[in-house]
Order: C-alpha cells, then structure tokens, then sequence
C-alpha cells in the first residue's frame, strides 16, 4: 500500500512538472507572439509595411486568435490600399475583442475614411468611448463627431464635436469642425473666431482658407475674401477648393 501511494505521488509529480514546462512554453509563446506584434507596429509607423508584415504573419503563425496582431494587420493593409484585406483584418480583431477601443478607434476611421462609410463609423466610435479603460477618448469624440458631419448628421456632429473640445481644448481639427457647424447655423462671427483659434494653432489648410473666404463672402467684407482668394490660388492651386473657386461654386 505504501509503496503503490508512493508510485502515485511520484506520478503526480512527474505530470505537474510537464504541466509546468507547458504553461513556460505557453508564456514564453504569448511574450513572442507580443514583442513580434509590437516589431510590427514600429515597423509600420516608420512605412516599413514588408517588414511589418512579416512579423505580423510570424505572430499569428504562434498564435492565430491574437486580436492586437489583425489591428496592426488591418492599418498595414489600409495603408497599401487592399481594403478589402483590411476590412477582413479589423473585423476578425473585432470578433476576437469587441470591447478594445483602439480598434473600434482605427476601424471606426477606415470606414468612414477610406470607404467613405461614414454613418456606418459612428458606433465603432461610440464602442471605444465606453471603454473605461480607454487612455485616450478624445481622439474618437472628435473622429464621431468629424464623420457625423461628414454624414450630414450634424447634431451628432455638434455634440461629439462638443465633448471632445471640452476633452481636449484647442485641437485643430475639432476647431475646423465646429467652424463648418457654425457656418451652417450661420453664425459667421462664431465661425471666424474658431477658424481664428485654429490659425493660431496649425498652418492653413485648402479646407480652412476656402471656410475663411466663404465666411467673409457671407459677411460682405471683398477686401478679406480676395486676401483668402489669393492664398487659395497661390498656395493650393491643385486643390478642390481652388477648382471650387475658379468655378464660382461657394455653396
């Protein structure tokens, strides 16, 4: 009897130790399978996308349901153009962690950005902002309320817009959002001191001298809208806007 129970402890013991050994193996795999995906992401930042994307296969080679791996999977793609690939990328990160913010935040952008999806974008905003562990809300705040606009839902806009000034004061592109609302609504004073804000902050863009003209076209004010006529001619002559004005189309 006693030595059958010592059989059986030295039993035990044998199979915990390779249970031991597993779980260091699985460990050591999933702190591979980060680094890889982390390589990948610095890579991809610095437009390095074969590189990038070969770590990124090295990555899901060891482990296949990683969902940070088909995020920074789905940016490269983006980036190349292959959308399709890219869609497929985000969505399968998605499946794997719906709750993560970042990419609720990149696919959010993808759709509305790159397949001008732009009502489609607003819940995958909406996703990221719940998050309570979200580091950075202000960025998808502005993003919801930037692709609200450009859908035409321009309460949303308003509101997302809103938040994310409150969130993050003074940034640029939430600036020249609140600009083109305020155009809409027709207060033109409002609109010229948040493009004003904007100036102070950023360089002109085609998008934000065409709002100035537009504003001071409205006001009356011919001697400001040549100066920003002339601005939008001499330093952005290939531009949508420059097209816009040499046809005369101001609405």
């Amino acid at each position: 009897m006693k030595s059958g129970l010592i059989a059986f402890v030295v039993f035990v013991s044998f199979v915990m130790a390779g249970v031991a050994v597993r779980a260091e193996d699985a460990d050591r795999r999933q702190e591979v399978v980060k680094l890889r995906t982390e390589l990948a992401a610095a890579y991809y930042a610095r437009a390095q996308y074969g590189v990038a994307l070969e770590e990124i296969r090295n990555a899901l080679a060891l482990r296949n349901d990683y969902a940070l791996a088909y995020n920074v999977q789905g940016l490269i793609y983006m980036d190349l153009r292959e959308f399709d690939t890219a869609d497929r990328s985000f969505r399968r990160a998605l499946e794997l962690d719906p709750s993560d913010s970042d990419t609720n935040h990149n696919y959010g952008w993808f759709l509305c950005n790159k397949l001008n999806r732009a009502a489609d974008s607003i819940r995958y905003f909406v996703a990221a902002i719940r998050n309570p562990l979200y580091s950075t809300p202000e960025k998808s705040l502005q993003q919801a309320g930037l692709c609200a606009l450009k859908a035409g839902d321009f309460v949303t806009a308003d509101d997302f817009l809103k938040k994310a000034d409150r969130a993050l004061p003074d940034n640029p592109q939430t600036l020249y959002g609140l600009a083109r609302l305020a155009f809409r609504r027709g207060e033109l004073e409002s609109a010229r001191t948040l493009l004003s804000r904007q100036a102070r902050l950023t360089s002109p863009t085609a998008e934000s001298v065409w709002l100035n003209l537009r504003i001071e076209r409205r006001l009356g004010n011919a001697e400001n809208e040549a100066g920003f006529a002339k601005e939008l001619r001499n330093r952005f002559p290939d531009s949508d806007e420059a097209r816009a004005l040499a046809a005369g189309q101001f609405d």
